[in-house]
């Protein structure tokens, strides 16, 4: 089991993910509550962040089960463990495990209809992946890729001269960004096969500001302690069968996974077996976990169906893309809820009102409903829902309001990077662990479906702005940095490839 500098953090984790396994040297109790924790995180007076949780009870008599290790299918620097042996555990003491129906309520989610732009990252550049031609020197090694590029050889072999002295094996594990012109932006190569501790994965990269490449270089032996590869069934995870994905995944990435698979799973054929290979940071008191890759593999687990990885951005919330460079993120920022449907979007609209007037002749007097039109610009989305419908923070940020708010009701506003914010208004409730001024992740319930303030019935009215303006995230072809990968991030992108990716080791 990983390490965790966090003691608190750790006992969390051990709690949630060890219902129904444990590690062989490590036997967790089940919790008796069935009820999952509520995670949050605050800013201290050192600057620091840490997290809160609510106590757990446990049940001394708990049954567990011990995991097994992938051996060498899995990757040399990440701990993996193999829950695909095991048969389902559909109970413990006779009491049923929990199910919670967070995925499966969101695969069920109606899709807006949006036409998503094509993104100038997929019309000008192209990423490749694999495992390349271990030669003596960078120019053999890009010409068996069909790829010359001159300036790049020259800036690699002044800044890297003895990188090729230090090769071993048949291939190189590499990622490489090329833009419209085949000239190459980024390249992540590690310098053995194994992609294990004992190696080293550098990149080497086009400054954003000037033609001069960086290089970086990380060794694999250290930096990945909180790291965890798990695989799964993908019928197990749709289903969210609380063996399998509930105990091999913390519960604040389940709504994240579950987004996920929901935009990636309608590229795979329903009648197939497919296994989800999910590779996430646990984190600790300083860091939220974070999902960093998600492979959906054919029966064989060897070729990949579709893919998304983790991208840090600086300046800009971090977001997913396909090894393709395509965008996975703008689902996530009109997706707030499992909602029933759209009942009224931006722009201007006529909206119907009905008051009742009371008229009076002589001694008489009559109730006259009136029924008024007129037309009124709606700065927003409203996603009509039950009262109660758990609401979540679309992207990380900090929470910067929550409260009443004249015509809003009960508001929550979350502050973004980039100059972006969220609102989400008309709520009967908030979460009541939320703090003004604390961080708040992706995917965190920060409040319920109501119908307060000027409202007509129960829905979510959400908002996306930047620096204050209005824009709206369901127009077509609508381009915005949050969804669209910049020269610079390009970096990050093949370097998660290479670390994360299945298809980079040979075959």
């Amino acid at each position: 089991m990983i390490f965790f500098t966090s003691l608190t953090f750790r006992n969390i984790f051990l709690a949630v993910c060890c219902v129904a396994f444990s590690t062989p040297l490590l036997a967790v109790e089940k919790k008796a509550e069935s009820k999952t924790p509520t995670t949050k995180k605050e800013v201290t007076q050192s600057g620091k962040k840490s997290k809160s949780t609510s106590p757990k009870s446990k049940n001394p008599n708990a049954s567990v089960a011990q995991l097994k290790p992938r051996g060498s299918s899995g990757s040399g620097f990440l701990r993996s463990y193999d829950r695909l042996s095991y048969p389902n555990i559909v109970s413990v003491d006779g009491e049923p495990l929990p199910t919670p129906n967070i995925l499966e309520n969101i695969l069920q989610m109606p899709t807006p209809e949006v036409v998503k732009p094509i993104s100038k990252f997929d019309s000008a550049f192209n990423l490749r992946q694999g495992c390349g031609s271990n030669t003596n020197s960078i120019r053999g090694f890009l010409a068996s890729l069909n790829i010359e590029d001159s300036n790049f050889e020259s800036n690699f072999n002044y800044q890297l001269p003895n990188f090729f002295k230090t090769t071993s094996g048949k291939c190189l594990p590499f990622a490489i960004s090329l833009d419209n012109a085949r000239k190459i932006q980024s390249l992540s190569i590690v310098n053995n096969d194994k992609r294990d501790s004992s190696s080293t994965m550098t990149t080497i990269h086009r400054s954003e500001t000037s033609f001069v490449y960086l290089v970086e270089s990380q060794n694999l032996n250290s930096g990945f302690e909180n790291y965890l590869e798990v695989v799964l069934d993908l019928n197990d995870l749709i289903v969210y069968k609380s063996n399998q994905a509930n105990s091999s995944i913390p519960p604040e990435l389940i709504w994240e996974i579950s987004s996920l698979v929901k935009e990636l799973y309608s590229k795979v054929n329903n009648n197939e077996r497919y296994f989800a290979r999910i590779i996430y940071n646990a984190g600790d008191k300083n860091n939220w976990a974070q999902v960093v890759s998600l492979e959906i593999l054919d029966a064989s687990q060897k070729n990949v169906i579709a893919d998304a990885f983790w991208v840090e951005r600086d300046g800009l919330p971090g977001g997913f893309f396909t090894s393709t460079g395509a965008e996975l993120e703008q689902n996530f920022w009109i997706s707030p809820l499992n909602y029933t449907r759209i009942s009224r979007g931006v722009g201007y609209s006529s909206i119907r009102l009905s008051k009742s007037k009371t008229s009076k002749k002589g001694n008489t007097k009559a109730i006259v409903n009136q029924t008024y039109t007129y037309s009124a610009s709606h700065q927003g989305i409203d996603f009509a829902a039950p009262i109660g419908t758990p609401i979540y923070a679309v992207a990380n940020g900090k929470l910067i309001h929550y409260g009443p708010y004249p015509a809003y009701g009960n508001l929550v506003i979350v502050e973004h990077e980039g100059n972006y914010k969220t609102y989400y208004a008309h709520l009967s409730a908030y979460n009541p662990e939320l703090v003004v001024g604390s961080e708040v992740r992706r995917g965190l319930e920060i409040g319920y479906v109501g119908s307060t303030g000027r409202s007509t019935g129960p829905h979510l009215h959400f908002e996306l702005r930047k620096n204050n303006v209005y824009l709206n995230p369901l127009a077509s072809r609508l381009e915005l940095d949050l969804w669209t990968l910049r020269n610079d991030d390009q970096y990050h992108l093949t370097r998660n490839m290479v670390l994360f990716s299945s298809q980079v080791l040979p075959k």
